[in-house]
């Protein structure tokens, strides 16, 4: 049926046609044909391509999810009529050649509306062969900040700038872009913060999890949006960018309004890191997902972190600043990271034995990895602690799963769980995160209420009353 056919039928129809269409891709073309089937077409390709999705929030806006492979949807989001407010904003891009072009459409995407609530790209880095000279390497980092910019430009409350994981393992990575010093001198960006996005300052939280933000293209703006928004949380996951970028950044780099910090991974100097965290005493929540135990010379001075209230960290890393720290009246919560193996219980139990005055007043948990690869065969701790262990304080163990299709059958086998918990007479809690929802949680419930000391079981954000088999509040 020819398009002039198809105005001549009532909108119910024409939505009852549109949805039947094995091959959403059509609507695209179609909705560009005349306003009246935008506005009918447009939605049903989104919603079919999984591009797009209304929020759950109460105000008509939407999430709009854009894969590796979906990119081409966004030449048909940049003609939208009807999109204004989005809560969530995901992207990647992953396809080196066509990055610019999508970059620029997604620029166009947020050019038309009016706020953006949270953003989340993720970029695939660029290898050596994908660019054809240092001016194509520039205007593809110029296209990031631009889009940076009109994502700030929107109001955009939180922003995560990721990496995709190399499909090339052989190959080389530009890590120049890193490092700062590329053959013909360093290839600076020319494009600063908005004055826009500078008028806005409603960032809040930001997420560096990719050396592009570091690099020396993007490095300036960085630095500028982290000295210019009122910041409350940054996280900072980037372990390939050299140490003294770090630095660098780090240096120049004060946030007044900086209450949680999370450094996952990445090389940065003690000395450097003391220093930020001098010029930041209201940090209240500090994770590190590394070790680094400094020098006698170059310890925390001890009256640091006086507002410090929740500390998360391997073990040898909690009982460093536990000791440097003198002033923790404030400490609430301690979340020591291990693994689920007998030497890595018995190292941890080391470490903390020599803050354990430190720990009897606050909240210990114990938070657990459960790769997506679990073996099969079953781990029986059978370790004797005795009174002086420091796991005597754990009151939580929290599993954290790294795929959701490891079977909680399969989780409780690997530990024969009830004997598990024997180490940690203090056991009060234990809280599955990122668990199959669709998994039989009674069966959670009667493996878990076995073990009479645990009293609530936390799954993804629900908690249970094992005394009472009751659900409590989120």
């Amino acid at each position: 049926m020819s398009n002039l056919g198809l105005l001549t039928l009532p909108n119910e129809i024409l939505l009852i046609i549109f949805s039947h269409f094995e091959d959403p891709y059509p609507l695209y073309p179609l909705s560009t044909t005349c306003r009246r089937l935008h506005f009918l077409a447009l939605p049903i390709y989104g919603v079919r391509t999984g591009v797009l999705k209304l929020s759950d929030s109460m105000t008509e806006s939407y999430n709009i999810m854009v894969g590796p492979e979906e990119t081409t949807a966004l030449a048909a989001l940049q003609t939208s009529l009807f999109l204004d407010t989005v809560d969530n904003l995901n992207c990647t891009f992953s396809n080196p050649h066509s990055q610019i072009r999508d970059l620029g459409r997604f620029y166009r995407l947020c050019s038309i509306l009016t706020s953006i609530d949270s953003t989340n790209l993720r970029f695939r880095p660029p290898s050596f062969d994908d660019y054809h000279g240092p001016i194509q390497e520039i205007y593809y980092f110029d296209s990031i900040i631009h889009a940076l910019n009109m994502v700030l430009e929107k109001s955009c409350t939180t922003l995560t700038v990721g990496a995709v994981p190399s499909d090339k393992p052989g190959s080389r990575r530009r890590a120049r872009a890193a490092r700062g010093a590329p053959s013909g001198g360093v290839l600076t960006s020319s494009i600063s913060l908005s004055t826009a996005a500078l008028r806005q300052r409603k960032l809040s939280e930001f997420g560096i999890h990719s050396d592009i933000l570091v690099s020396p293209h993007c490095r300036a703006w960085t630095v500028e949006v982290l000295n210019s928004f009122p910041i409350t949380s940054l996280s900072i996951d980037a372990y390939s960018v050299p140490t003294d970028v770090w630095d660098n950044v780090l240096t120049q780099t004060e946030i007044p309004t900086l209450s949680d910090l999370s450094i996952a991974d990445c090389r940065v100097a003690p000395a450097r890191m003391h220093a930020f965290l001098s010029r930041h005493p209201s940090v209240t929540t500090l994770h590190f997902g590394m070790v680094f135990v400094p020098s006698l010379q170059e310890r925390l001075p001890p009256d640091h972190l006086p507002r410090l209230r929740v500390l998360s960290a391997p073990a040898a890393q909690v009982a460093y600043l536990l000791q440097a720290l003198e002033h923790t009246a404030a400490l609430r919560t301690v979340r020591v990271h291990s693994h689920m193996t007998r030497l890595d219980l018995i190292f941890t139990d080391t470490s903390l034995r020599s803050v354990e005055s430190r720990l009897a007043p606050v909240a210990l948990s114990l938070v657990l990895p459960v790769p997506a690869n679990l073996p099969h065969l079953a781990v029986d701790l059978d370790l004797e602690f005795g009174d002086e262990t420091a796991l005597k304080y754990v009151s939580t163990l929290e599993f954290v799963f790294e795929d959701v299709n490891v079977a909680f059958f399969k989780l409780s086998d690997y530990l024969s769980i009830t004997k598990w918990f024997a180490p940690f007479p203090g056991l009060k809690t234990v809280a599955l995160v990122g668990f199959n929802d669709s998994y039989n949680i009674a069966l959670v419930l009667e493996a878990i209420g076995l073990r009479a000391n645990v009293e609530v079981l936390g799954v993804n954000g629900f908690k249970y009353d094992l005394m009472s088999s009751g659900q409590l509040d989120r």
